[in-house]
């Protein structure tokens, strides 16, 4: 056995050390190719997951805008604009109350504004809202746009910029200077009969942009933003962006790399230096025209690629190292099962059907263990079984007068204790012995029937006991002698819609019953409670035979 062991053992090392071998080498080299693979795939999903937010929040506001517009264009009479100052704020009203409804649609809107053309409504005409930070939206005095020049961009650069370029358009970020907003605006001018009416937009909290670029996490990455006209919008190494005309060499180059990449093949990765640094870059244009990027250190990938790779090799490793031990110790370990299976097998031939045997297994000695799991369940299912029909009489379904008997041996051991609490309620057919004598016991044994449905439907069938032909027992712990008169009451009314209904036999259904309650301290055994339910029994029966002529009272 010995000399075996030794063989089996050198065989298994001796595959194992080989396989090992060539896992280290074929690991490493795929490992390398997972983690570029992967790192690709995670840069190229996080863009477009990134790009999708900003796109959401850039066409919500360009929907609003629109619809707003839309709506002007096509409602506003421009005569009655004009000379009717009632009709002008009711207008504005009714377009202040959409565009606030559009704006909380699109959830980013920190300002909204339609304002009229000033040489003919006047420099303040219109109306401006600013969301106070809790979803409302309330009215500020608007801008005088006579007191400020077309090209001053701070103050009114989101009124004369969609003009000159008569479309509506997205202003790169500017700090509103009228609210001390660094903001991003989408404005629109609208024209009626093709003669300006005057400028309608919204503006979004660059903050909102910003946090979206910077919820970019993959190790030390980054993302950055690039506007149109090529100046930077955001970076993390410039908040506030940066015009193109300041650019130093590297940023012209990172612009240049990003305008080439941003051609519909988004998912390709493009390599370039910042501040001395090698980095992956991924471009995506966004709905608005602006260039959105991520950017992350070649190191980190390389980090993570070497990293995978020690632990591989210390996996295998450790593996080798515990399947040598297995190996070594297989021999013995492999009968301990066997032993285990012996030893329940041999405690449930002697009865002990809840003996565990706890071995799981796919191989054969498994197979066998849960065979034998299978042969003690279905004992212990065929022992309840018959247990259940031996404390349970046949004809009535409810407990028998065995079951009754261990219920005593019980309720007398519960009384030694000082633990018991019981109430026990005595049931006797009235009549039976005439119904068999003058219909025969199969009308009998309907009444017996009956009359146990009454009770199971009262007490329920684990609570009641047939201890002779027609004599039922109830035992109930813990009911109150209250609970057990309410009990007894709801009895006799069933009784009662019962006999209104029965067409089986012209007899009613009548049963004398009396009840007892256990007295801690009093009784020293179940059979004082029940002789006190039994008497007040036969003296319901009396009560229900006074007066009869009828000997046969059984």
């Amino acid at each position: 056995m010995h000399s075996i062991r030794s063989k089996f053992l050198f065989l298994i090392c001796g595959s194992i050390v080989g396989v090992f071998l060539l896992l280290a080498a074929l690991g490493t080299y795929y490992v390398q190719t997972v983690i570029e693979e992967d790192s690709t795939e995670m840069i190229s999903l996080l863009i477009r997951q990134k790009s999708s937010d900003l796109n959401v929040k850039f066409q919500g506001v360009e929907e609003a805008v629109t619809n707003a517009k839309n709506y002007i264009a096509d409602k506003i009479n421009v005569q009655k604009l004009k000379n009717d100052s009632i009709y002008r704020n009711d207008m504005l009203n009714e377009i202040a109350l959409l565009s606030v409804g559009e704006a909380k649609v699109s959830g980013d809107v920190c300002s909204l504004y339609f304002r009229l053309e000033p040489e003919t409504y006047g420099g303040t005409a219109g109306f401006f809202m600013k969301n106070d930070g809790e979803g409302n939206y309330a009215k500020i005095n608007p801008t005088d746009l006579t007191k400020y020049d077309k090209t001053d961009r701070e103050h009114v650069g989101w009124y004369y910029e969609p003009i000159q370029d008569q479309e509506a358009l997205w202003m790169e970020p500017y700090s509103n200077e009228n609210i001390n907003v660094y903001m991003i605006s989408y404005v629109a001018p609208v024209f009626v009969d093709e003669k300006l009416l005057g400028v309608v937009g919204m503006d979004i909290d660059m903050s909102k942009i910003q946090s979206v670029v910077d919820s970019v996490h993959y190790d030390n990455g980054f993302g950055f933003i690039v506007g149109g006209k090529g100046n930077l919008i955001y970076h993390k190494d410039y908040p506030k962006g940066l015009k193109a005309a300041l650019f130093d060499a590297e940023l012209e180059e990172l612009t240049e790399l990003v305008y080439d990449k941003c051609d519909g093949q988004s998912d390709e990765i493009s390599f370039y230096n910042w501040r001395g640094k090698k980095q992956r870059l991924v471009s995506e244009k966004l709905e608005n025209d602006m260039l959105f990027s991520i950017s992350v250190p070649e190191k980190d990938i390389m980090k993570l690629r070497t990293k995978m790779g020690q632990q591989m090799i210390l996996v295998l490793g450790i593996i080798l190292v515990l399947v040598l031990l297995v190996a070594w110790r297989v021999m013995v370990r492999i009968v301990r099962p066997i032993q285990e299976l012996t030893a329940g097998s041999s405690r449930i031939a002697r009865g002990e059907l809840n003996a565990q045997i706890t071995y799981k297994s796919e191989d054969e000695i498994g197979k066998l263990a849960d065979s034998i799991r299978m042969i003690a369940t279905e004992l212990q299912e065929y022992i309840s079984y018959i247990r259940t029909q031996a404390y349970t009489d046949a004809m009535t379904g409810v407990r028998n007068k065995t079951a009754y008997l261990d219920l005593i041996k019980l309720l007398d051991k519960k009384i030694q204790e000082d633990m018991a609490e019981f109430a026990v309620a005595v049931f006797d057919v009235n009549g039976l012995k005439r119904m068999n004598d003058e219909f025969g016991h199969e009308q009998g044994d309907m009444l017996i029937t009956d009359a146990a449905g009454a009770i199971k439907r009262v007490f329920g069938e684990e609570q009641v006991y047939r201890i002779g032909g027609d004599e039922f027992i109830v035992v109930a712990e813990s009911m109150t002698e209250k609970e057990m008169k309410e009990a007894l009451d709801h009895y006799d009314e069933i009784v009662k819609t019962f006999n209104e209904r029965n067409k089986k036999y012209d007899e009613p259904l009548s049963m004398s019953k009396g009840a007892g309650f256990y007295v801690r301290g009093k009784d020293r055994e179940y059979n004082e409670v029940f002789k006190r339910a039994d008497e007040a029994m036969y003296q319901d029966k009396a009560r229900h035979y006074q007066g009869r002529h009828d000997r046969r009272r059984r």
